[in-house]
């Protein structure tokens, strides 16, 4: 099994992907950590991803501009395809077809 910060960094790539802007506040009460277990997340995401960091009023962290969005994500048709199939799998394999759309589909609030 795999440990909640690595889980949680994972997460978080997810959203700058997506295209959101995030605050250090609003993780720290998604996830119950402190502000430096989130700060730690973003050095290590940093080391990956261009990630901008805006201080103070409207502020936050986001991906550069040109990357995300769509980047390492599955298309709308591949996404029903996969959840089609993985509703005439047995369990284990339903688990890591899921699994897979949880980790490539474009990040939204359900799957999470």
């Amino acid at each position: 099994m795999l440990d909640n910060a690595f889980q949680r960094r994972r997460e978080i790539e997810r959203m700058l992907l997506s295209g959101r802007r995030l605050t250090v506040p609003y993780l720290m009460a998604r996830y119950s950590v402190g502000k430096n277990a989130i700060r730690r997340d973003f050095d290590i995401i940093g080391g990956e991803l261009p990630i901008i960091v805006k201080r103070g009023y409207n502020g936050g962290y986001s991906l550069m501009d040109g990357v995300g969005k769509h980047q390492n994500s599955l298309s709308h048709e591949q996404l029903e395809c996969l959840e089609e199939v993985a509703e005439g799998c047995s369990i284990k394999n339903r688990e890591i077809l899921l699994s897979i759309i949880h980790e490539f589909g474009p990040y939204c609030e359900k799957n999470t």
